[in-house]
């Protein structure tokens, strides 16, 4: 990753301040951050986050959620559905 020399500046000027001991703990703070952000309902601890994180990326490959896996979705969904006796709720 490269940082530009504006980008580079202000992480150290946090560093300067001793509000944080490198660069790299001004990024984890960044990124905790941008994480929670990201997740504002999400009442949960930062712990608790990033273990939910972690647990998707370890969950294997990724899936390209295009209209196909949507579809796919719905007929199984649909099927599990039928074989449980449940309703689809209507729209």
């Amino acid at each position: 990753m490269q940082l530009t020399p504006e980008q580079e500046r202000r992480i150290q000027s946090f560093v300067d301040s001793g509000l944080y001991s490198s660069p790299a703990d001004v990024v984890d703070a960044a990124l905790a951050a941008v994480e929670q952000q990201a997740t504002p309902d999400f009442e949960g601890s930062q712990q608790e986050l990033e273990a939910l994180l972690r647990e998707g990326l370890n969950s294997g490959e990724p899936v390209e959620a295009d209209e196909a896996f949507w579809n796919r979705l719905t007929v199984e969904t649909d099927r599990m559905m039928a074989e449980h006796g449940a309703r689809k709720p209507r729209p």
